[in-house]
């Protein structure tokens, strides 16, 4: 899959940013949140535009959004605000070459064939830059508000999955999931290219069954030893279930510093450092098997422009590679 093979290089690692693309989580970020009167984990996106574009221009390999349905003050957590697959939509316009990825959508919390139009009507539009990360979803309150059971959302999940695999092929077969359909229903567009699927987590499902039906696992920011063990996990699930490689993708809370030699200091889900110190800290998780890094800016205590900009002159050349630098 061509979309997939821009940011899976074996034994190589590409960057990406994660949305929000605001410092709002960090102590200046903070002070200017409290100004304007936004709850904790309500971003400023007000210069998203910029940010986006210049992210595309700059040669960063993918885009990554996460849906949050609801703002609950108990997780404090406003994601990008816009609704995902609209917001999607708008994104695919106005850039040129970035991977739009989501990570992830809460897949049971959707009526699937309306969730199969718009993946690929997202997928027809961006010239199929486009991977469908999903999740589990971990917030009780948002499944009753929907309709929908939370105890039961992991069988959900693999019902929702299989029913929009079937959508999206040719001549599909959706009689086998609703009674008494007509066998002449489909569901328009069909996807261009096939859509790769990436798992966020492991969304209850058993390694066996992601290996088999995803094409990628982002999984949570961790450690390197720990990140160093997933991938060994992972790449032993995809040889015992005769798969090929398929990439390890992960974020990175990054807190870039004022001071470029500042050492590492981890936090959790990433740590801060220096510009200079960065890179050495990227190449580790890049030699363990990281495939791909979607970098979190929340807590950067460099402003978000600029931390954009020197991550891409300073640290992307030496993760930018070219088709003919590998083997598919």
């Amino acid at each position: 899959m061509e979309t997939i093979c821009n940011i899976h290089i074996p034994g190589k690692m590409t960057i990406g940013l994660e949305f929000p693309l605001d410092n709002d989580w960090s102590l200046e970020g903070e002070k200017k949140r409290n100004v304007s009167g936004r709850p904790f984990g309500i971003p400023d996106i007000s210069r998203h535009t910029e940010y986006i574009q210049l992210a595309d221009q700059l040669g960063y390999s993918a885009l990554w959004m996460r849906e949050v349905p609801v703002y609950d003050p108990g997780f404090g957590d406003g994601a990008q605000l816009f609704d995902t697959i609209a917001y999607l939509g708008y994104i695919a316009g106005i850039t040129k070459s970035i991977i739009l990825g989501t990570a992830a959508i809460v897949l049971p919390l959707h009526d699937p064939l309306q969730l199969a139009k718009a993946v690929a009507s997202i997928e027809n539009l961006s010239g199929s830059r486009f991977l469908f990360g999903v999740g589990l979803g971990d917030r009780p309150v948002e499944f009753p508000l929907f309709g929908y059971d939370f105890e039961t959302r992991a069988e959900r999940f693999r019902h929702n999955h299989a029913i929009i695999e079937e959508a999206w092929k040719t001549q599909s077969g959706l009689g086998q999931y609703y009674e008494n359909l007509d066998k002449n229903i489909q569901v328009f567009p069909k996807p261009e290219n096939p859509i790769p699927w990436i798992i966020a987590g492991r969304a209850q499902q058993s390694m066996d069954w992601i290996g088999q039906n995803m094409q990628g696992w982002f999984n949570y920011p961790r450690p390197l030893a720990e990140t160093a063990k997933q991938i060994i996990d992972w790449r032993n699930v995809l040889y015992d279930n005769n798969q090929a490689s398929k990439p390890y993708i992960t974020a990175f809370h990054l807190n870039l510093l004022l001071d470029d030699n500042a050492p590492f200091r981890p936090h959790r889900f990433g740590g801060a450092v220096g510009i200079n110190g960065l890179l050495p800290l990227l190449k580790a998780y890049e030699e363990v098997g990281v495939n791909h890094m979607a970098l979190h800016l929340r807590k950067s205590e460099t402003p978000v422009k600029e931390t954009i900009e020197r991550i891409a002159t300073t640290i992307l050349p030496h993760f930018n590679y070219k088709e003919h630098d590998y083997a598919i």
